[in-house]
């Protein structure tokens, strides 16, 4: 394929605008559109976090101005949907009607919220937390009493949120311990203490069923137990149907399958973010679903475009804010390696196989993540006691250090 001349973008979280923004950086001075169904192109961790305690303007969440996206030839169709795509012909049909072409087509379409399971799920004060509208349904809530169902990192971050804009918060999960795979059982334990140590209603059972009840809405609970709340969340998980792709004939399982560099089974054709599913050790693998992620598949789909190699890209890094406290994890949590934890007021815990850091995460620690970060890239050796000791710090263990 001949060098592009432009370049259409289907979604503008951070995977299609990284995309776009590193075009630019690299270089390229062909025309970028990006299609957004979202009034502007905006960065989402902001909306699980601050957003639902101070109700902040759709324009601070946005990565770039008006006057920024004319100065870099950015073209945003803000409050457009992508309704079909022609792979053949490089086109993308949209909602209203308009026909684009293009040499290159990115589809940074994402996830949607896992809809509601259980009887009385699409009733009026059933909410997710996908946009900037769902947001702000939620901070409308503020200083009222509401259940969220599902601990995860979205269901967690919004419990503290909204606990801290002053709501009476119910957070229902079954597992015993929520959050052990992204944070390891310790750090797991200790972030959930958080709830109940904030005055959280922590409940560890599943939703039966939800009712309208003289004006609010009443919860059943499985083991019998009821609450009656004002509104209800639901954080638990995602789902990928990326039905443009699979009715344009791309590889399509629960996701658009990928190559590395994100190109798809059609020529000119990418995905990016996670919508796309790549295949590592024999197994197709969804995105992680991260934000650091998602922009560092962003970087690579624009290189791959551009023909140039990809940039390296060190171990998985995700954080997470909750309760007045910044949380950072990296590597992998989750498995058969050992943990060692270093005590502390929050302890701060690493994830050892043999004699190598495959893992770590801190609560207010971030140097020590970035330390142990390097560590995991280097494959430097570890001594757990070393790791273990509040006297050592990590980035000492790093040679050269």
């Amino acid at each position: 394929m001949s060098a592009p001349r432009r370049v259409l973008i289907a979604g503008g979280g951070i995977a299609g605008w990284t995309v776009a923004s590193t075009l630019r950086d690299r270089g390229f001075d062909g025309e970028i559109v990006i299609v957004e169904r979202e009034a502007a192109c905006y960065d989402r961790p902001p909306l699980s976090k601050t957003v639902l305690v101070d109700g902040a303007p759709l324009s601070s969440l946005a990565f770039a101005a008006p006057e920024a996206l004319a100065q870099a030839s950015i073209e945003v169709r803000a409050g457009r949907t992508v309704v079909a795509l022609d792979a053949a012909a490089r086109t993308l049909r949209l909602d209203d009607g308009a026909l684009l072409a293009g040499d290159v087509i990115v589809l940074a379409t994402g996830t949607a919220a896992r809809p509601a399971a259980f009887p009385g799920g699409t009733l009026p004060g059933i909410l997710s937390l996908q946009t900037y509208a769902d947001a702000r349904a939620l901070h409308a809530l503020k200083g009222r009493r509401i259940a969220v169902v599902g601990a995860g990192l979205i269901g967690a971050e919004a419990t503290a949120a909204l606990r801290t804009a002053g709501s009476e918060v119910t957070l229902i999960d079954p597992s015993a311990v929520p959050g052990t795979r992204a944070f390891g059982p310790t750090m797991a334990a200790h972030l959930h203490a958080m709830h109940g140590a904030a005055g959280v209603d922590t409940r560890r059972d599943t939703v039966a069923g939800v009712v309208p009840t003289g004006g609010a809405l009443r919860v059943d609970l499985t083991g019998g137990d009821a609450v009656e709340v004002d509104g209800v969340l639901v954080a638990t998980g995602v789902v990928t149907d990326p039905i443009v792709a699979r009715e344009a004939g791309l590889d399509v399982d629960e996701g658009i399958v990928v190559q590395d560099g994100g190109l798809t089974s059609a020529s000119g054709i990418y995905a990016v973010g996670d919508v796309a599913r790549r295949w590592k050790d024999g197994v197709l693998r969804p995105g992680s679903g991260h934000w650091d992620a998602a922009r560092a598949d962003g970087q690579d789909v624009a290189d791959a475009i551009l023909g140039l190699p990809p940039v390296g890209r060190g171990a998985d890094w995700f954080w997470s804010d909750r309760y007045g406290h910044h949380v950072e994890v990296v590597g992998a949590l989750a498995g058969t390696a050992r943990e060692v934890v270093r005590p502390g007021l929050h302890p701060t815990v690493f994830v050892v196989d043999g004699d190598r850091l495959v893992g770590a995460v801190s609560v207010d620690d971030p140097l020590a993540v970035r330390a142990a970060r390097r560590l995991i890239d280097r494959r430097t050796p570890v001594v757990a006691d070393q790791l273990v000791d509040p006297a050592v710090p990590v980035r000492s263990l790093l040679p050269h250090a």
